[in-house]
C-alpha cells in the first residue's frame, strides 16, 4: 500500500521505529516533536525516565535488528555491553541466588539516551523522512469522521501541518484521549494499575578496583514482605546504572548518605560497595508512584480513519518491568506487517485490535506482579497468579531449567504457557512442599 504523507507525534523510541516502517508504505513521513531536537540530543525533558535504567529486552533486540540491520554492531562500538542472562546477571531472590548457568541468550545494556540517540540517526538519514522540532500539539484537525492533520503553535506561531495518516506515538504523556473527545470520540475509561513503586537512579564511573563477577546485578522486591531491591547494569562501555528500588511507600532518599543507607539494607552488599568506592556521573533521580496504564482505543466503536495509536501512547506499563521499549517495537513489527495486506488509513481499527492483543501478555505480568502490593480485594484468577509466581520464584535457586524457563518468558521469546508445563509445575510443587512430592 503506498499513499502520499505520514505525520508521526513523537520523536522518542517509538515515534522513530513508527516513522522508520511508514517509510516503506508512504512517500513523505515527518516526524513532529515537542523537544528540540538535534542529531547528537541527549537527556531532554520529553523522556524523563532516560534518567533511569531501561531495557531492551531480546524479542524487541530481535525486533530491531530487522528494522535496522547491524544496529547491534553500531551499539556495541558506542558501548553498549552485551551480557548473557545466565552467566552475566547476578539475580538475587528472597529465597536466595538465582542460577548463574550459561543460557545462550543475551541481551544489551546501554543508556536510553545511546539507543534512542543512534536510532535517531539512522531514521532521519531516509531520504523520505524529516523532523520538525520545538513544536506544541494542541489537537487534531479531522474532517467527517476523519482525521486529516494536526493543530498547534511553533516558535509562538500557529502551526498546522496535514497527512493522509497520523500516529499518536507521543507516549506516556499522550492527549489524545482529550484531542478526540472535542470532536466527539469518546473512549472508555482506561484501565490503571497502580504498584506504589519508586526508583531512585544514579550513574557511576566503573570502579575497576572492584573485582565483580557480573555485568549486570538486581535484587528483586517481592510482595508482600521484599519491600526494597535494587539493581546494577554496566551501560556504555564504562558506566554502571546503580538504581534502588522501593515498594509499598519504601522510597530511597536522593541526598548522599541517604542514598548509601539506604543500599546497606539490601541482602547483596555490591550495590553499597559500588556507591561507597566509584566515582558518580550524575545526579541522584527519583521517579515515584509507578504504576501501569492501558487506554482501550480499541473498544471506540467510532474510532476515527486516518489516526493510529502506539508505544506508551496505549499501553505505559510500570517501567520497572522493563516491557515498554519492547512493546513498542512490537507495535512498529506489527505495523509494518499490517501496512502489506491493510490501508490502515482507512481500517485503524485492525492495528489498533493487533496492539490490543500484543499487550495482553506483558500487561498481565505487569499488574499481577504490581497488585501482589495492593490492599483492595482482587480476583481469584489474580490471587492463583500470585500464588504459582510465589512457589516458582521460591524453587528459582535451585531449579536452572525452571529458570531458564522464566528467563525465556520475561524476555518475551517464550510464552507464559511454558511456565504451566506438566515438569515446570511438579518442579514448583514438589520443590515448594515436601508432602506434594510424596503425592
Amino acid at each position: 500500500m503506498y499513499s502520499d504523507r505520514a505525520l508521526v507525534i513523537g520523536a522518542g523510541f517509538a515515534g522513530l521505529l513508527a516513522a522508520r516502517v511508514l517509510s516503506e508504505s508512504y512517500g513523505d513521513v515527518v516526524l513532529v516533536e515537542r523537544d528540540q531536537i538535534t542529531a547528537d540530543t541527549g537527556h531532554r525533558p520529553g523522556v524523563p525516565q532516560a534518567n533511569h535504567p531501561h531495557a531492551l529486552l531480546a524479542r524487541g533486540a530481535d525486533v530491531l535488528d530487522t528494522l535496522f540491520p547491524r544496529l547491534a554492531d553500531e551499539l556495541a562500538d558506542a558501548g553498549a555491553v552485551r551480557a548473557d542472562l545466565g552467566s552475566d546477571f547476578m539475580t538475587r531472590l528472597p529465597a536466595g541466588l538465582a542460577p548463574r548457568d550459561f543460557l545462550g541468550l543475551s541481551v544489551l545494556s546501554m543508556a536510553r539516551v545511546t539507543i534512542e540517540r543512534i536510532i535517531r540517526r539512522r531514521v532521519l538519514k531516509l531520504p523520505n523522512v524529516s523532523l520538525v522540532d520545538g513544536v506544541t500539539i494542541d489537537g487534531l484537525l479531522h474532517d467527517r469522521g476523519t482525521v486529516t492533520g494536526v493543530h498547534g503553535t511553533r516558535d509562538g506561531e500557529p502551526f498546522t501541518d496535514y497527512a493522509d495518516l497520523v500516529v499518536d506515538a507521543s507516549g506516556h504523556h499522550s492527549k489524545l484521549v482529550s484531542w478526540l473527545a472535542e470532536f466527539g470520540v469518546h473512549c472508555p475509561a482506561p484501565m490503571i494499575a497502580n504498584g506504589h513503586l519508586s526508583c531512585t537512579s544514579r550513574l557511576y564511573h566503573v570502579n575497576h578496583d572492584l573485582k565483580l563477577d557480573w555485568k549486570s546485578a538486581c535484587e528483586i522486591t517481592q510482595a508482600p514482605s521484599t519491600k526494597r531491591g535494587g539493581s546494577v547494569s554496566t551501560v556504555d562501555g564504562d558506566l554502571w546504572f546503580v538504581t534502588l528500588l522501593g515498594a509499598a511507600g519504601d522510597v530511597a532518599p536522593t541526598d548522599e548518605d541517604g542514598f548509601l543507607a539506604y543500599a546497606t539494607t539490601l541482602s547483596c552488599p555490591d550495590f553499597a560497595e559500588i556507591i561507597k568506592t566509584a566515582t558518580p556521573a550524575s545526579p541522584i533521580y527519583r521517579a515515584g508512584n509507578l504504576r501501569s496504564r492501558w487506554n482501550r482505543f480499541h473498544k471506540v466503536p467510532n474510532w476515527p480513519r486516518g489516526l493510529l495509536a502506539l508505544g506508551d501512547s496505549v499501553v505505559s506499563l510500570n517501567p520497572v518491568h522493563g516491557h515498554g521499549m519492547t512493546l513498542a517495537a512490537l507495535n512498529c513489527a506489527t505495523l509494518r506487517d499490517l501496512l502489506t495486506e491493510h490501508d490502515l488509513a482507512k481500517e485503524p481499527l485492525v492495528f489498533q485490535n493487533a496492539v490490543a492483543k500484543t499487550a495482553q501478555v506483558p500487561w498481565t505480568s505487569a499488574t499481577t506482579t504490581d497488585l501482589g502490593w495492593s490492599t483492595r480485594k482482587l480476583s481469584l484468577g489474580t490471587r492463583f497468579a500470585q500464588w504459582y509466581a510465589r512457589r516458582v520464584f521460591e524453587i528459582l535457586p535451585g531449579n536452572p531449567k525452571v529458570y531458564r524457563a522464566l528467563v525465556r518468558v520475561s524476555q518475551m521469546v517464550g510464552h507464559p504457557a511454558a511456565l504451566f508445563s506438566p515438569r515446570v509445575v511438579w518442579r514448583v510443587l514438589s520443590g515448594s512442599h515436601p508432602r506434594a512430592r510424596a503425592r
